[in-house]
């Protein structure tokens, strides 16, 4: 079972995450720190049945070894219980006892007559059946005197304790099967510390199970390749029930094909309820059958009277230059910070990107790969200045050098500390203006990968950025 679904977590990209890590290093060090958690995070039941197991085991034990005692100790008359023939001490007794018995188990002679001689003969059969050996006892007096075997008695122990054994697990098979048909049985794993939490989301349901169970405990949610419309309605149901409890700050479904705008409504429906937990994060990227009219389902998101949402991702989900005008409208008095729009056709889009730079506190805003042309760079660029963004990426755009000598000429009144120019047609005579600018205010972070020049070209022109302030 742990094997499928780790293959099928990996497969599908499903998971849930108590905290982001950045680093495989990290990743290593969250799953050490769970597994030294891991007998502290069992549940009593769990703690039962492991004591009963043990229980068994030491029952198991203790007959194996009662049988092991009887069976090379000698005989019968070794083991506890057993009956000593007669006329024999029994082990532990005295002398004394065991002739006593001896005599006991003999024959009585037939009583004699008064005035009789006391030397009268005793019958032929009388006689024999007194010097039959002691041992040998026949009738109902040797049947009530003979005892059971041990060995009879341990085979009905080892069959009560067989038995006992196949009885739990039938019931824990049973159990298991039916945890695995509603999906919590990886909750429940995960919850008990008996399977990582990173793959414990393979399903909606197994979400939903999560929510229920761990209470403050599931910050993050993500759900990939695995949401239709029918999960998004149970997902949006169990945000409704559990979500505030769970604590949930973020919520990636990208990559899900299957679930469409009707699906989205019901969630956006779930997070704008009073109940709804406090979102933070939002991610619906790669979905673009939603369009227009799925993402403009969003929108009520960024009021300030509804729930906190400070970082959109809506990349690649069918969006047009209309919606975008739209969305610029609903951010002018949000708390949006992060807002992710790249893979999207924006051909045109300049003005509605200027007016969204206008959100008050929006620090990062991604557009690489909308078609831009160096006329919608241009628009973008003259509002830089009056803007609070610290990050830009416009990767794949292929503006070129005239694109990058608008973008330059605002950089330098500009609070842009991290800037992505990657696969934009670029060429090393188109970096002088680039270079005039970081001059003036240097930055942090460039990106000049997938450009029309050579590494040797990109790592010279850094080394005389760098030899500017040196």
């Amino acid at each position: 079972f742990v094997a499928i679904w780790l293959k099928h977590a990996e497969s599908s990209g499903c998971r849930l995450q108590r905290a982001r890590a950045s680093t495989p290093m990290a990743t290593v060090a969250a799953a050490a720190t769970m597994a030294g958690r891991l007998p502290w995070g069992l549940p009593r039941t769990a703690l039962l049945l492991l004591l009963a197991l043990l229980g068994s085991a030491a029952t198991a034990v203790a007959i194996a070894a009662v049988e092991g005692q009887c069976s090379t100790g000698g005989g019968a008359a070794d083991c506890p219980g057993a009956s000593a023939p007669a006329g024999r001490p029994s082990p532990g007794l005295p002398a004394q006892f065991g002739s006593a018995a001896a005599s006991a188990a003999a024959p009585l002679p037939p009583p004699q007559l008064a005035g009789s001689p006391a030397s009268a003969e005793v019958p032929a059969e009388t006689e024999k059946e007194a010097r039959a050996p002691e041992g040998n006892l026949t009738g109902m007096e040797g049947e009530a005197l003979s005892s059971v075997h041990p060995r009879e008695e341990l085979s009905h122990v080892r069959v009560g304790f067989v038995l006992s054994l196949v009885a739990f697990l039938l019931v824990w098979i049973i159990g298991s099967i039916k945890f695995a048909v509603d999906g919590s049985l990886p909750a429940r794993l995960a919850l008990w510390g008996l399977f990582p939490e990173a793959y414990a989301a393979v399903s909606v349901r197994s979400v939903v199970a999560l929510l229920r169970l761990k209470a403050g405990q599931t910050p993050v949610v993500v759900l990939q390749s695995c949401v239709c419309d029918k999960g998004a309605v149970e997902l949006a149901d169990a945000l409704g029930r559990y979500g505030r409890k769970a604590g949930l700050q973020a919520l990636e479904l990208p990559h899900n094909p299957a679930m469409s705008e009707v699906g989205l409504k019901h969630l956006a429906a779930a997070i704008l309820a009073e109940d709804s937990p406090p979102l933070q994060e939002l991610d619906v990227s790669y979905n673009p059958q939603l369009g227009d009219d799925g993402a403009e389902l969003l929108l009520p998101l960024l009021k300030p009277t509804a729930c906190q949402v400070n970082e959109l991702k809506l990349a690649d989900c069918g969006l047009s230059v209309s919606f975008v005008e739209r969305l610029a409208e609903k951010v002018a008095m949000s708390s949006l910070r992060v807002l992710d729009l790249s893979n999207n056709v924006l051909t045109g889009a300049g003005e509605a990107i200027a007016a969204l730079c206008e959100a008050p506190v929006l620090e990062e805003l991604t557009l690489g790969w909308c078609r831009l042309r160096p006329e919608d760079v241009a628009a973008l660029a003259k509002e830089l200045p009056y803007t609070s963004l610290r990050s830009l990426h416009l990767g794949g755009n292929r503006f070129g050098g005239p694109g990058l000598a608008a973008l330059a000429e605002h950089l330098p009144r500009s609070q842009i500390d991290e800037l992505g120019l990657e696969r934009n047609d670029l060429e090393v005579g188109d970096l002088g203006t680039l270079g005039e600018a970081w001059a003036k205010r240097p930055f942090s972070r460039l990106r000049l990968d997938g450009n029309r020049m050579s590494q040797a070209e990109v790592a010279r022109f850094i080394r005389a950025l760098k030899s500017i302030h040196t």
